[in-house]
């Protein structure tokens, strides 16, 4: 009997030795594969280990070699997008099956709590139209794929996994839980491609932008004193979110990258537009694009009090995610002047959100036309006989309101900066006119520019205008 014992033991402990095929966590069951790509398979096996990978849409058989920590990769190429169901086998003896797996595009999604803000919405903040939503996912099983990555942090060490997460199909449970800009932007895709959506999507509510990317490449864009003050200003540190959560899934091949972050960079108005467009250039280039054209679409943050409605916090800040359209190539970013909540910073209209970014990649990635995504900005500016004239761009079939209705959100000022409720309307297809009865003499026009003062201009397609001014009084409000 003794000897039995030893026997079995000895058996099992031979079977432990031999490690099965290994893999991340984003490499599963349901997933969207990047189409028309050579895209990344990794993993682990026994050091030294024969592997093959087998793909139901490639008769050839891949085989590559373990290294001698057991670490392997192949790149294998994905035909055109379709909602055909795929099947991968992967074996060094013992096969891994993942099944179901689509061939379409896949987008990285991120940022802090309104990116990670789920469609059934957070407790006392809803979404609206989430119950629609929910109750007609399943028709989308074939067509949406989200994986949530869990949240991690590790300080200045990529990890090699994520610490948890996986692929799900559309349906009313798992639709609830997903990102509801996320969602909603593969819900106005969709249809326009043909193909399915793959969404990852790395969320962490109110975390700053410097969690987001390596020290080494926050050290390039800030002054020693910046990098020093930004250890400390957070309970989570710079890197921490990079390395734990955006590193495990940089080899998945992937077409663009969503992003809404910016609430708790607010005070960052002088530098913020160089930290963003530095991480940019990083996850593009772990996602193996040195050329630093991966189409990246950003979303405004939105209106809100911010502590104080009457400031301009907020709007200065607008001015800084301006300024990174020049400094990020191929970038657009999806205006919400019309959607924000006084009172809370989680808005309601996600749908809206997800709408804009999708209207963006359509115009700029997939070149379709017959619209007009990008947000009306302000192009020039001229003062006559009391009255500002503005142009706005982004609007070649016009603004609105029309037909003489009056145009909300102005204020103007004179030589004394003091600002005060203005008149408007629309007198040209892209120009305002701007007055008041209490300032004879205007020298500066400012549009929704406090912290929360909703206007009404949108161009023809209901895209709205976003904050501006014409001065540069940072130090009157």
């Amino acid at each position: 009997m003794k000897r039995l014992i030893l026997s079995l033991l000895a058996v099992c402990l031979s079977v432990g030795a031999s490690a099965k095929i290994v893999l991340p966590k984003v490499l599963g069951s349901n997933m969207v594969l990047q189409q028309n790509s050579d895209v990344n398979l990794w993993g682990k096996a026994d050091a030294n280990a024969k592997v093959a990978i087998t793909l139901s849409w490639d008769k050839a058989k891949i085989q590559t070699t373990a290294d001698k920590e057991g670490r392997w990769a192949v790149k294998v190429a994905t035909p055109k997008g379709s909602f055909e169901p795929q099947t991968i086998t992967i074996s060094d003896g013992e096969k891994v099956v993942l099944e179901n797996v689509l061939i379409g595009d896949v987008w990285v999604t991120s940022g802090q709590s309104n990116m990670e803000m789920p469609v059934k919405g957070f407790g006392r903040q809803p979404v609206e139209h989430s119950y629609d939503y929910i109750l007609s996912a399943a028709k989308d099983a074939n067509r949406i794929r989200m994986f949530t990555v869990k949240k991690d942090r590790s300080y200045d060490k990529d990890l090699e996994d994520c610490a948890g997460g996986e692929w799900y199909c559309s349906s009313p449970e798992s639709v609830a839980e997903m990102s509801a800009t996320s969602y909603f932007f593969a819900a106005a895709l969709k249809d326009a491609v043909d193909f399915p959506i793959g969404l990852i999507t790395a969320n962490w509510g109110g975390t700053r932008v410097e969690s987001w990317m390596p020290l080494k490449a926050l050290k390039e864009v800030v002054t020693p004193e910046q990098y020093e003050k930004k250890q400390t200003i957070h309970n989570i540190k710079p890197s921490e979110l990079y390395c734990a959560m955006i590193a495990p899934i940089r080899n998945f091949t992937a077409k663009g990258f969503l992003w809404y972050q910016g609430c708790s960079n607010l005070s960052d108005n002088d530098h913020y537009d160089v930290m963003m467009a530095r991480m940019v250039k990083q996850w593009r280039e772990d996602w193996g694009d040195t050329e630093n054209k991966m189409p990246f679409y950003y979303v405004m943050i939105t209106p809100y009090s911010y502590g104080n409605s009457r400031a301009i916090s907020y709007p200065r800040f607008v001015e800084c995610q301006i300024r990174a359209l020049k400094l990020i190539p191929n970038s657009g970013m999806a205006g919400s002047t019309d959607i924000g909540e006084e009172y809370c910073i989680h808005p309601a209209q996600k749908k809206e959100v997800g709408q804009r970014l999708a209207a963006l990649a359509m115009a700029q990635t997939y070149g379709m036309k017959g619209f007009e995504p990008k947000a009306p900005l302000l192009e020039s500016h001229s003062f006559a006989d009391g009255k500002a004239k503005v142009k706005l761009s982004n609007c070649q079939m016009g603004l609105s309101p029309w037909y003489g209705e009056p145009v909300t959100g102005f204020e103007i000022a004179g030589a004394d900066k003091i600002f005060h409720k203005a008149q408007a309307s629309i007198t040209a297809g892209n120009e305002v006119t701007v007055w008041s009865a209490e300032v004879k003499e205007p020298v500066a026009v400012r549009y929704s520019f406090r912290n929360f003062a909703p206007g009404n201009l949108t161009n023809l397609f209901g895209v709205p205008a976003v904050p501006f001014r014409t001065d540069n009084w940072n130090d009157v409000q």
